[in-house]
């Protein structure tokens, strides 16, 4: 439904979940939807699918696909700088997935270009002192990812609506953030994308994100086993072996890779 022929009671979301590889499947998705020309009025997302919303949502309509494309060739590069030919075709299923393998322990042992990396040491060996450093991974590159793609002056004003939701680390509730009740940065972005121990909790930014917390966050303490159950989670995660693995879903450029 083009814009022009809604009412001003019909609108258009697009809703985006979380979930390692299926994120660059949404970006094949929002581009077929641009090519259609729909252009939703209210973009929400979790984890992956926060990240693909910001993307989305703070960019002009003509470089939403460009800003999508840039984001997933970047973070699914080899960190080594092996790169990826396409034109290698892979027939043995055993091959193929030594190759998958391969690439993921890539991944997690030298984290995604611009995305993440490992901290070293690792927590484990080092403690870091706190909550937002109780992770293998620090997600700083993340940050200056989103600052350079997502233009969020004009994610907040006003033009399109934008959620995302998140959960606080201290009571196990959800939090969710909008730009009509929120000043949206690339804080509320991340915080989206934690999962402890592999990616750290943004405990020190909740009381300015607006988040709803019982106990102040300089004074939160993780629940009892809380990083024992999060390692359970973590082993059963896609987020980076997805990227890794190399499934080319989202392709920008019309008979492209």
């Amino acid at each position: 439904m083009l814009a022009e022929n809604r009412t001003q009671f019909e609108r258009i979301a697009l809703l985006l979940q979380g979930g390692g590889a299926l994120g660059a499947y949404q970006g094949g998705v929002y581009q077929g939807l641009a090519e259609a020309d729909l252009h939703p009025d209210w973009f929400a997302g979790i984890s992956i699918g926060a990240i693909n919303s910001a993307l989305i949502a703070g960019n002009a309509p003509e470089k939403r696909v460009e800003r999508l494309r840039e984001f997933w060739e970047t973070v699914s590069a080899s960190p080594l700088g092996i790169p990826y030919f396409k034109s290698v075709e892979l027939h043995s299923r055993f091959l193929h997935q030594f190759v998958n393998q391969a690439r993921a322990a890539n991944i997690l042992l030298f984290g995604a270009p611009h995305f993440f990396t490992p901290r070293l040491p690792p927590p484990a060996l080092w403690p870091g002192g706190g909550a937002d450093k109780a992770s293998y991974y620090d997600t700083t590159p993340l940050r200056a990812t989103l600052e350079r793609l997502v233009d969020f002056d004009r994610l907040n004003a006003g033009h399109m609506r934008f959620s995302v939701g998140a959960v606080n680390v201290a009571t196990g509730n959800f939090a969710y953030f909008d730009s009509t009740t929120h000043r949206i940065r690339a804080e509320h972005v991340i915080a989206s994308g934690s999962l402890p121990p592999g990616f750290a909790a943004s405990l020190q930014h909740a009381p300015a994100m607006g988040a709803r917390q019982r106990t102040p966050a300089r004074h939160a303490r993780l629940p009892s086993r809380s990083l024992e159950r999060a390692r359970g989670i973590a082993a059963r995660s896609d987020r980076g072996r997805g990227a890794a693995q190399g499934d080319r879903v989202f392709k920008p450029h019309p008979g492209g890779d």
